[in-house]
């Protein structure tokens, strides 16, 4: 239990774990907006 304790203490072990949480919250993003489609939608400026 105490190895693992260290090993998640460790700061590249710490870097890592976030840049995956990260990069999942950012695709997780992507795939739920890019669904959208551009088109179908109203443009606010449009009467300008």
């Amino acid at each position: 239990m105490n190895r693992i304790k260290h090993f998640f203490c460790l700061p590249a072990t710490i870097f890592v774990l976030k840049t995956i949480f990260y990069l999942a919250v950012l695709l997780g993003l992507l795939w739920f907006y890019g669904f959208k489609n551009p088109n179908s939608t109203n443009f606010i400026y449009n009467e300008f």
